[in-house]
């Protein structure tokens, strides 16, 4: 298969790698043997296009799970916090001790 092929010689460029980065690049390749047979429906003449396309949407689809979760944690961060001993975090302490002495 055209993966296999493709995926011995790129681990050639493995073998000189750093360690951590051997780790990221064998996650990489994982990719591109995940999506490789969607991608292996493209009619190109360069047969490492389809594996470039399958890595890249790979990459990709982490990138969007990715922002989607940077939201979600940005939104829960904007939230007001609604107890009271919160709410005194929320004010300066000249306020909190205003505040207090007032009541």
């Amino acid at each position: 298969m055209v993966v296999e092929a493709e995926t011995a010689k790129l681990k050639k460029f493995q073998d000189f790698l750093r360690v951590e980065d051997k780790l990221v690049f064998h996650d990489l390749l994982g990719q591109c043997k995940l999506y490789a047979p969607y991608a292996s429906t493209m009619a190109s003449p360069v047969k490492e296009v389809p594996l470039l396309i399958s890595m890249l949407f790979g990459q990709h689809k982490k990138i969007i799970e990715l922002e989607k979760k940077v939201l979600t944690l940005g939104t829960i961060l904007k939230k007001p916090l609604t107890n009271t001993a919160s709410s005194d975090l929320q004010q300066s302490p000249t306020e909190a001790l205003a505040a207090k002495q007032s009541s």
